[in-house]
């Protein structure tokens, strides 16, 4: 099976009122992670939810920060299938 690059995307929600905020990442760049792992942790004014892998893999990029803002669907970081 060839390797495959795995977008890993913020849930769709409604931004109007409140500025969510990636607060921390479980794994860094580099590590392997199983489906369904925690991946990443977004706040809102409303609740605290949790980014799941949807595939396993490596962990090959984040593309945005911890602390820094997150719009609905934005694109978080990647994973490369194994």
């Amino acid at each position: 099976m060839a390797e495959e690059l795995v977008d890993v995307r913020a849930e769709k929600f409604d931004e109007r009122g409140c500025e969510p905020m990636l607060l921390f990442w479980y794994p860094e760049v580099g590590d392997h992670v199983e489906e369904g792992q925690d991946l990443c942790e977004i706040e809102t004014a409303k609740a605290a939810f949790v980014i799941a892998a949807s595939a396993t893999g490596t962990l090959v990029e984040i593309c945005v920060r911890e602390g820094e803002p997150v719009g609905s669907e934005q694109l978080l970081g990647r994973l490369r299938t194994d």
